[in-house]
């Protein structure tokens, strides 16, 4: 009887040490998460306070163009808002593309040709293959043009982040655009 009464002893300590161990596991995946709960929620006030560098790209292609445009050449726009939201600091890269005229951001949804907002390259015809860096600069309240003429930066991340604005390379063989992407 003493034996029996030691294995069950036995068995109800190890149930014991189970059930505890179990415990603290869930303890600590479940405070893992309130911790990235917290994060999360922190991030979230400090997006809302512009205090964190937001980043936007867009890739450019000529099938993005309206219409699409049979060319092998692409870019990529890359933008970074300040952490104050005032400044939007860009650089253009593109490949193989002949003869460069300008480049701006439209406001546009994908499919649709819209109107320009800002410039981002404006100095007139590169003759040739432009491969690498074609322009990079600031962009701030004062180069917002024509929709958003008097407006702000912020007016302009709103429509990125609505999906409504877009980069094109404008070339001497396509006038209207070359290659285009959507800023996300």
């Amino acid at each position: 009887m003493v034996l029996r009464d030691l294995h069950i002893l036995k068995y109800f300590t190890m149930k014991k040490h189970l059930f505890l161990l179990f415990s603290g596991i869930i303890l600590i995946f479940t405070s893992c998460n309130k911790v990235d709960s917290d994060v999360e929620a922190q991030n979230e006030l400090v997006l809302k306070k512009g205090t964190v560098v937001q980043n936007f790209v867009a890739h450019l292609s000529g099938d993005q163009e309206v219409p699409a445009r049979a060319t092998l050449a692409t870019g990529e726009a890359i933008f970074q808002l300040s952490k104050d939201g005032t400044e939007l600091s860009y650089k253009l890269i593109v490949a193989n593309l002949e003869d460069v005229r300008a480049s701006h951001i439209h406001l546009g949804a994908v499919g649709a040709n819209g109107g320009v907002v800002t410039f981002l390259y404006s100095a007139g015809l590169i003759p040739g293959t432009t491969n690498g860096i074609l322009a990079e600069g600031v962009i701030t309240d004062a180069n917002l043009i024509n929709a958003l003429a008097g407006m702000t930066i912020a007016d302009l991340i709103d429509e990125i982040k609505a999906g409504n604005a877009y980069v094109n390379v404008h070339t001497s063989l396509y006038l209207g655009g070359e290659i285009r992407g959507q800023v996300k």
